[in-house]
């Protein structure tokens, strides 16, 4: 795979911490998808048959030294053909540009001077369309929802892969977080062809991994496992693991391509990385 360089505009160099009263976006509020810097000038090349993906929750990291050095270390190291990340800062009006990636962002809350923090999904392949899926039940304390971002992107033979990228809506009842999951099960089941569905899905109990199990044998869905060593890496509440990859029945992962990634440390979740082979037909 060729080398990826990170490149950010200088406004996306400073802090976009979130601070201050957060609140919900504006009624209305949708995904928005910015292009890669190189599109205007490079033919779109489809997602490949073999690609790979890292889901991460970066803690609101993107406008740090440190998160940008280990950005850049990770795509030189590792190559991803998509990324899905949560809890991502954006300032829209001054948008970072991740060369050489096209991405999609939604955003599940708000500052007063009006910077977002949200879910966002990276592809190197061109981005057919983003739907931002936010939830009705609102997190106890900041009175927010939380995304979801269903990003189509293109393949060849005229297919798409929907990437879900999900960040779980936290200390609700099961029943408002299963609600979650429906609304975005409901999404999977209409999509005609490969489906990944990852992210930090707050499965901090054994009640809220059931319903995602559950969700999971309905559609057909595997979960991509990871070493006894690994999983004690990835990040944990209540020792449950919060972060998890899901993929449809066209989609088979590499062996010994699944890792986590515990290199990388700017974040208090670790990434996870998986590469996949594509066929059209289900295995």
């Amino acid at each position: 795979m060729k080398h990826i360089a990170l490149s950010l505009t200088t406004a996306a160099l400073l802090s976009l911490g979130l601070s201050g009263c957060p609140s919900a976006p504006p009624p209305g509020t949708q995904a928005w998808v910015m292009p890669a810097a190189t599109a205007a000038t490079h033919a779109p090349a489809p997602l490949p048959h073999r690609f790979s993906l890292i889901s991460w929750n970066i803690h609101k990291q993107l406008g740090e030294h440190q998160w940008q050095q280990e950005f850049a270390r990770m795509q030189h190291e590792y190559t991803p053909d998509l990324l899905a990340l949560q809890e991502v800062n954006v300032d829209p009006s001054q948008a970072p540009v991740l060369s050489p990636f096209h991405y999609a962002f939604g955003a599940n809350l708000q500052k007063r001077d009006g910077s977002q923090s949200g879910v966002m999904s990276l592809t190197g392949s061109p981005i057919l369309s983003a739907r931002l899926k936010l939830t009705t039940p609102a997190e106890p304390i900041t009175h927010t929802p939380k995304a979801a971002l269903l990003t189509q992107v293109a393949m060849d033979e005229q297919q798409s892969l929907m990437l879900v990228n999900i960040h779980g809506i936290n200390f609700v009842t099961n029943s408002d977080y299963r609600q979650q999951l429906d609304n975005l099960e409901k999404r999977i089941a209409a999509h005609q062809g490969p489906v990944i569905f990852a992210g930090d899905f707050n499965t901090w109990s054994s009640q809220r991994q059931k319903l995602l199990t559950a969700l999971a044998g309905r559609q057909g869905l595997k979960q991509v496992q990871f070493s006894d060593k690994e999983k004690s890496e990835i990040k944990q509440f209540l020792g449950q693991p919060l972060d998890h990859i899901l993929y449809s029945c066209q989609l088979t992962p590499v062996a010994d391509s699944s890792k986590v990634l515990s290199e990388f440390t700017s974040s208090d979740h670790t990434p996870l990385l998986v590469e996949f082979e594509y066929s059209p037909v289900c295995g």
